[in-house]
């Protein structure tokens, strides 16, 4: 098992071995599984694999990230275009990162300089709040807002496919899907907040820092997770992933059309996200992509089940600074850093 330190060039082909990628894809399909569940199914002692495990989160590797993108918590989705005086950019961007609100931020190489990804309780709450601290921020010229219709593909469904069909089966048992469509209890942000940090905090570990009883918290995250309140996602440092690009699209289709590019765009190695927006175009799509030479196949992979796709335009982004409330360092590690979007 190879140390890794923050110092670590993560484009080295060896950083990640073989054991450490079927560790992440395990997290990615069940995030919050045991060690001793996995165990057998990895076929790796558990204090191993928990080893590994704090290797690669102390070194901002993988992480395990919480949001309530559409949800009940927060079921608007806005995609906002800045465009900022270049000399104030870094400031635009640090100011931007700690807006709760602001859970993801993209530094575009196109006409827009950065694209934004808001979560909001509401669209008052957007529109009241959100939106005018985003264009008091000093260095903003210009800002632009479509909204997300329906999220179809979005990067908790990306996986670095280092396990076996068997394997990953298996794992998915730790995972039930199980959904409740009744009332949700309330339940405390401070709560969500501890996940935020660490999605694999367990309920006695929050409870004693949150000074609440166990079975209360436990009873409470179950409840989070039973109604699909919030959504655990394993996370991987870009630059180990193999798909260092990140491709955007806007396009447009037939309203007809969408599911049909939706279903297609699953099945595309390295998907990230497939929304259907209002705006100029209706379609936002973002790929993870080995090279930039792939971007013409993936718009050929597109085009043959939607022969009507229009790409208006297509983008790479130079930097992720900030990725469902982690803020993100050199070669997309996370720093440590979480900007969680709940409030009293």
């Amino acid at each position: 098992m190879r140390e890794i330190s923050r110092n670590d060039h993560l484009h080295e082909p060896s950083i990640l071995d073989d054991e450490d990628l079927q560790l992440v894809h395990a997290l990615q399909i069940a995030p919050r599984a045991s060690w001793t569940s996995l165990a057998p199914i990895l076929g790796v002692h558990s204090t191993t694999l928990a080893t590994r495990w704090k290797r690669l989160s102390e070194a901002g590797i993988a992480w395990i990230a919480v949001h309530s993108i559409g949800t009940r918590l927060t079921p608007v989705t806005a995609f906002i275009e800045v465009l900022c005086e270049m000399s104030r950019r870094e400031e635009v961007i640090r100011e931007l990162s700690e807006i709760p609100d602001v859970l993801s931020l993209d530094i575009s190489a196109r006409h827009r300089d950065l694209l934004l990804t808001v979560s909001a309780a509401s669209m008052a709450h957007l529109t009241e709040h959100t939106l005018p601290r985003i264009a008091s921020v000093r260095g903003i010229e210009h800002i632009e807002t479509s909204f997300s219709t329906r999220m179809h593909v979005i990067a908790d469904s990306w996986t670095v496919r280092s396990l076996s069909p068997e394997q990953a089966r298996q794992v998915a048992q730790l995972n039930p899907r199980e959904r409740s469509d009744g009332p949700a209890p309330r339940i405390s942000p401070d709560v969500l907040r501890a996940l935020a940090a660490d999605g694999r905090l367990s309920a006695s570990d929050i409870a004693r820092g949150l000074g609440m009883s166990e079975p209360t918290v436990r009873r409470q995250i179950r409840a989070a997770i039973l109604h699909g309140l919030v959504h655990f996602r394993c996370e991987l440092a870009q630059d180990v992933s193999g798909t260092p690009i990140t491709a955007e699209w806007f396009a447009s289709v037939p309203a007809t059309e969408h599911e049909t590019l939706a279903r297609a765009a699953a099945q595309i190695p390295g998907i990230r996200l497939c929304a259907s927006t209002t705006g100029r175009t209706n379609v936002l799509l973002t790929f993870w992509l080995r090279s930039v030479s792939e971007v013409p196949r993936v718009e050929g992979q597109l085009t043959a089940a939607v022969p009507s796709i229009v790409f208006r335009e297509s983008a790479i982004a130079l930097r992720i600074a900030k990725r469902v409330g982690w803020l993100l360092g050199d070669g997309g590690r996370a720093t440590g850093r979480v900007i969680p979007p709940w409030r009293e």
